[in-house]
């Protein structure tokens, strides 16, 4: 049950087939530690199939080896399971518990609060990605390093650190990145499609999500809200909305910033935050039951929108200090 790099490695050189899955709603880190992976094991042989409970995000369907994505699998099936960036194992969706009966889990991610639930788990919350990780195992495992592979390792350590901006942008990452970089990594596409492109219908979006803008406790706490309707109207997925909350964490004067998204409208919130400086967001996130970094958390909570704002901002003073 503890961190070893070489157990990891191990397990996954002796394994025929691999199930490799990632957190539900996936960001770039686990999209790109989920294909790079896949390649990787692929290319030493080994029947590898990537598997998450959510489509690819709109932004990232031109990556490598999006077309092998699948939402069904038996774990069962597989000599090993390599989960990626799960903080927690539920987070991995509906499979979680057929998951979690598999003898041989690989359980690599970057996230304080990892549950360590693999048989072998490499869980190193100092590094800036699970992407990041990713780049030592594959190179540990002996995995070709190809412009693919480089692409969508970068791509974790691009959107982790939100365009190399936030506090997770350490040496190691920036390392890592121009090391990518030099085996082919594709980072003027992955800066273009990932935080450059965008549509009408999204810009009309987010005119709504910004005119939901407040701010409280004399600026230090500034979030914004999206209502269920305001995606249903303008045809557009949540996978839309991903880099709306760094609008309030941009404020200056901001200590903690959130962004609250309807999911159901049947009271069901899905929250994300940010933190700038010395809050612990995920601290907040977990009266939800939620968690993630001390930067950068969400969670999911019941009551309207007005409700889990009320309470949200409560709970964020007093992170804060303040009354």
């Amino acid at each position: 049950m503890n961190d070893d790099r070489q157990a990891v490695v191990r397990m996954l050189r002796e394994a025929r087939s691999a199930l490799v899955v990632t957190h539900e709603n996936p960001d770039g880190d686990a999209i790109g530690g989920l294909l790079a992976m896949t390649h990787a094991l692929r290319s030493r042989g080994i029947a590898a199939t990537p598997y998450d409970v959510d489509r690819l995000p709109k932004y990232l369907t031109w990556v490598a080896g999006g077309e092998w994505l699948t939402n069904e699998a038996d774990p069962a099936a597989f000599d090993v399971v390599c989960a990626l960036d799960c903080g927690a194992a539920t987070r991995m969706g509906p499979q979680t518990p057929q998951i979690l009966l598999h003898p041989r889990i690989v359980n690599i991610d970057h996230h304080a609060t990892n549950e360590r639930f693999g048989r072998a788990n490499l869980v190193n919350p100092r590094a800036s990605s699970t992407c990041e990780i990713l780049y030592g195992v594959l190179t540990d495992l002996g995995a070709a390093l190809t412009p693919a592979v480089a692409t969508l390792l970068y791509l974790g350590v691009y959107t982790d650190t939100t365009m190399f901006q936030n506090d997770a942008t350490t040496a190691a990452a920036l390392c890592a990145a121009g090391e990518l970089v030099a085996a082919g990594a594709d980072f003027k596409t992955v800066a273009q499609r990932v935080y450059l492109d965008t549509s009408a219908p999204r810009l009309m979006l987010l005119g709504r999500v910004l005119s939901t803008l407040q701010v409280d406790a004399g600026g230090q706490i500034v979030g914004m809200v999206c209502e269920k309707k305001n995606l249903d109207e303008l045809g557009l997925g949540p996978d839309e909305m991903e880099t709306f909350v760094e609008h309030p964490r941009s404020v200056v004067g901001a200590r903690a910033a959130y962004l609250l998204r309807e999911v159901d409208g049947q009271g069901l919130v899905k929250g994300s935050l940010r933190a700038v400086g010395d809050v612990d967001v995920a601290q907040v996130a977990a009266h939800f039951g939620g968690g993630g970094h001390t930067k950068a958390a969400g969670f999911r909570a019941h009551g309207t929108l007005a409700e889990v704002r009320a309470r949200l901002i409560e709970y964020l003073k007093a992170a804060l200090g303040v009354g």
